[in-house]
């Protein structure tokens, strides 16, 4: 199934607010054909990226919108290899403690060969 990456422009919101949205895809993501595998939030910038597989981006729009309504700005097909060398991982990291985990951790990266920042 091809692999998705979604762009949210939602300044102002918590990575709470951004953990639990993730939650609501993970509870009705098989409705949509869908697999939510991961997500990166920066709280600084007010951007979320979510790394789903689906069979189409009208999947991922119609999964979020169903979900709680976080329509993405941008969905991009993407190589899994290509996200896993730039972002350094394609799941949700392991869970501490006995909730869910609360990620916050931007999918910007330095480039220190051109020393400036890339999305």
């Amino acid at each position: 199934m091809p692999l998705f990456m979604d762009r949210h422009d939602i300044p102002g919101v918590s990575a709470e607010d951004v953990a639990n949205a993730h939650q609501k895809d993970l509870s009705i993501q098989a409705k949509f054909d869908c697999r939510a595998l991961t997500y990166w939030f920066d709280e600084e910038e007010g951007m979320a990226f979510c790394l789903i597989e689906a069979p189409n981006k009208e999947a991922v729009q119609r999964l979020h919108n169903y979900a709680h309504g976080l329509i993405p700005n941008q969905v991009i097909e993407v190589e899994p290899n290509l996200v896993a060398s730039f972002l350094g991982r394609i799941k949700d990291p392991a869970p501490t403690g006995d909730s869910f985990t609360v990620i916050n951790d931007p999918a910007f990266r330095w480039l220190p060969s051109c020393g400036r920042w890339r999305d």
